[in-house]
Protein backbone atom coordinates (compact mmCIF):
# COMPACT_ATOMS: atom_id res chain seq x y z
CA UNK A 1 0.00 0.00 0.00
CA UNK A 2 1.32 3.42 -0.97
CA UNK A 3 0.70 6.79 0.61
CA UNK A 4 -0.43 9.17 -2.11
CA UNK A 5 -0.74 12.93 -1.69
CA UNK A 6 -3.02 14.85 -4.05
CA UNK A 7 -2.39 18.61 -4.15
CA UNK A 8 -4.98 20.65 -6.05
CA UNK A 9 -6.82 23.87 -5.27
CA UNK A 10 -10.03 22.50 -6.80
CA UNK A 11 -11.84 20.10 -4.42
CA UNK A 12 -13.68 18.41 -7.34
CA UNK A 13 -10.32 17.43 -8.89
CA UNK A 14 -9.13 15.97 -5.57
CA UNK A 15 -12.39 14.05 -5.22
CA UNK A 16 -12.23 12.78 -8.80
CA UNK A 17 -8.66 11.49 -8.39
CA UNK A 18 -9.47 9.92 -5.02
CA UNK A 19 -12.54 8.18 -6.47
CA UNK A 20 -10.51 6.77 -9.35
CA UNK A 21 -7.77 5.48 -7.03
CA UNK A 22 -9.87 4.36 -4.04
CA UNK A 23 -10.13 0.73 -5.15
CA UNK A 24 -6.37 0.46 -5.71
CA UNK A 25 -5.50 0.00 -2.02
CA UNK A 26 -3.68 3.28 -1.44
CA UNK A 27 -3.79 5.51 1.62
CA UNK A 28 -4.81 8.92 0.35
CA UNK A 29 -3.90 12.38 1.64
CA UNK A 30 -4.90 15.68 0.11
CA UNK A 31 -4.02 19.36 0.29
CA UNK A 32 -5.78 22.35 -1.25
CA UNK A 33 -2.57 24.32 -1.80
CA UNK A 34 1.19 23.83 -2.05
CA UNK A 35 1.94 25.08 1.47
CA UNK A 36 -0.46 22.54 2.98
CA UNK A 37 1.06 19.88 0.73
CA UNK A 38 4.59 20.64 1.92
CA UNK A 39 3.41 20.40 5.55
CA UNK A 40 1.82 16.99 4.92
CA UNK A 41 5.04 15.74 3.30
CA UNK A 42 6.93 16.75 6.47
CA UNK A 43 4.43 14.97 8.74
CA UNK A 44 3.67 11.81 6.74
CA UNK A 45 5.66 9.26 4.78
CA UNK A 46 4.43 10.07 1.27
CA UNK A 47 5.32 7.72 -1.59
CA UNK A 48 3.83 9.57 -4.58
CA UNK A 49 2.52 13.10 -5.15
CA UNK A 50 -0.14 14.05 -7.69
CA UNK A 51 0.45 17.77 -8.11
CA UNK A 52 -1.65 20.41 -9.83
CA UNK A 53 0.32 23.10 -11.64
CA UNK A 54 -1.94 26.14 -11.46
CA UNK A 55 -2.58 27.07 -7.83
CA UNK A 56 -2.64 30.42 -6.02
CA UNK A 57 0.36 31.66 -3.98
CA UNK A 58 2.70 28.82 -5.01
CA UNK A 59 2.29 26.83 -8.21
CA UNK A 60 3.10 23.17 -8.68
CA UNK A 61 6.40 23.88 -10.40
CA UNK A 62 7.62 25.82 -7.36
CA UNK A 63 6.43 23.14 -4.94
CA UNK A 64 8.18 20.43 -6.96
CA UNK A 65 11.44 22.39 -7.01
CA UNK A 66 11.25 22.74 -3.21
CA UNK A 67 10.67 19.00 -2.83
CA UNK A 68 13.53 18.13 -5.18
CA UNK A 69 15.95 20.46 -3.36
CA UNK A 70 15.38 18.70 0.00
CA UNK A 71 17.33 15.48 0.66
CA UNK A 72 14.36 14.07 2.60
CA UNK A 73 11.85 14.53 -0.22
CA UNK A 74 13.90 14.58 -3.43
CA UNK A 75 13.10 10.96 -4.29
CA UNK A 76 9.30 11.24 -4.01
CA UNK A 77 7.90 10.83 -7.54
CA UNK A 78 5.77 13.79 -8.63
CA UNK A 79 3.10 13.30 -11.29
CA UNK A 80 1.88 16.65 -12.53
CA UNK A 81 -1.83 17.20 -13.14
CA UNK A 82 -2.87 20.04 -15.39
CA UNK A 83 -5.44 21.40 -17.77
CA UNK A 84 -2.49 22.85 -19.69
CA UNK A 85 -1.18 20.59 -22.43
CA UNK A 86 1.28 22.68 -24.41
CA UNK A 87 4.73 21.24 -25.00
CA UNK A 88 6.24 24.17 -23.03
CA UNK A 89 4.12 23.35 -19.96
CA UNK A 90 4.98 19.67 -20.16
CA UNK A 91 8.69 20.42 -20.60
CA UNK A 92 8.62 22.83 -17.63
CA UNK A 93 7.03 20.09 -15.47
CA UNK A 94 9.79 17.62 -16.28
CA UNK A 95 12.48 20.27 -15.76
CA UNK A 96 11.00 21.02 -12.31
CA UNK A 97 11.52 17.35 -11.38
CA UNK A 98 8.26 15.65 -12.34
CA UNK A 99 8.29 12.02 -13.44
CA UNK A 100 5.05 12.14 -15.42
CA UNK A 101 2.26 14.43 -16.62
CA UNK A 102 -1.51 13.88 -16.83
CA UNK A 103 -3.88 16.33 -18.44
CA UNK A 104 -7.28 17.14 -16.99
CA UNK A 105 -9.91 15.90 -17.16
CA UNK A 106 -8.33 12.66 -15.97
CA UNK A 107 -8.78 9.46 -17.91
CA UNK A 108 -9.40 6.74 -15.34
CA UNK A 109 -7.08 4.09 -16.83
CA UNK A 110 -4.30 6.62 -17.47
CA UNK A 111 -4.31 7.86 -13.86
CA UNK A 112 -4.44 4.33 -12.43
CA UNK A 113 -1.71 3.05 -14.76
CA UNK A 114 0.70 5.92 -14.16
CA UNK A 115 0.21 5.73 -10.39
CA UNK A 116 0.64 1.95 -10.51
CA UNK A 117 3.93 2.27 -12.40
CA UNK A 118 5.29 4.79 -9.88
CA UNK A 119 4.03 2.69 -6.95
CA UNK A 120 5.92 -0.32 -8.27
CA UNK A 121 9.08 1.74 -8.84
CA UNK A 122 8.89 3.07 -5.27
CA UNK A 123 8.43 -0.49 -3.94
CA UNK A 124 11.36 -1.80 -5.97
CA UNK A 125 13.58 1.11 -4.90
CA UNK A 126 12.79 0.42 -1.22
CA UNK A 127 13.42 -3.31 -1.72
CA UNK A 128 16.73 -2.62 -3.46
CA UNK A 129 17.86 -0.17 -0.76
CA UNK A 130 17.16 -2.77 1.95
CA UNK A 131 18.89 -5.61 0.11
Amino acid sequence: MSNILIVDDMPKNIQMAMNMLKGEGHHMFYAKNAKMGLNIVKEQKIDIILLDIMMPQMDGYQMCKILKSDKNTKDIPVIFLSGKDSSEDIQKAYEAGGVDYITKPFIDIELKTKVSIQTELVRLRKEFMCA
